[in-house]
């Protein structure tokens, strides 16, 4: 597949994953989930061999021990990685996932449904991923919270409540701690300023 399709299905998955477990900023994640995305192929270019060494599962392991040690950089890498070799097994030419131990290209499809770089098939999952893309996106950044608040509410008509705290501390001469509180629209900000 295309690096477009490869990174628009990484920064898809990243958005999906950061929802459920937020590790990283939306821009900074997606940008490290791009790289992870095409670093397969990079990794194979330096090697001279395409579909070699970087499109093993001996990729993996060093990606999630980075993941264990720096969520932020680690978990955006190992989902751009894990999407290009899903997305390849699905195409004609499939992934050595084995490779050096066994050069065998694994295919999630049957033959006569294996999809070809460029064809109508990756602009169908090109097109797919944009849209998810886009879904993911707007769930990131809040565009659906009212919908989701009314219809969290119950019988009662009681509304789930949504609780943001952002801890800021500023150090230009002294020491200067800001806590900011956002619960369903309301907001408090405290500014604690030590004495002298």
């Amino acid at each position: 597949m295309r690096f477009r399709t490869h990174i628009t299905a990484a920064v898809a998955l990243f958005l999906m994953v950061n929802l459920i477990h937020p590790v990283n900023s939306l821009i900074n994640g997606a940008l490290l989930a791009g790289t992870g995305s095409v670093l397969p192929d990079i990794l194979d270019f330096l090697a001279g061999r395409h579909r070699g060494i970087g499109h093993t599962l001996l990729i993996l392991p060093p990606l999630l021990l980075l993941s264990l040690r720096s969520p932020g950089i680690g978990v955006p890498l190992l989902v751009g990685v894990s999407s290009h070799l899903t997305l390849d097994l699905f195409t004609v030419r499939g992934c050595p996932l084995l490779y050096p131990l066994n050069d065998t290209p694994y295919h999630c499809l049957r033959r006569n449904r294996r999809i070809r770089t460029g064809t109508a098939g990756e602009w169908a999952i090109l097109s797919f991923l944009l849209v998810v893309t886009v879904v993911a996106s707007l769930l990131s950044v809040g565009a659906f919270d009212d919908e989701i608040n009314s219809s969290m509410q119950n019988s009662k008509g009681e509304s789930g409540t949504r609780t943001l705290t952002v801890d800021i501390q500023v150090d230009a001469d002294r020491d200067v701690n800001v806590t900011a509180h956002h619960t369903n629209g309301s907001e408090c900000v405290l500014v604690d300023y030590p004495d002298d």
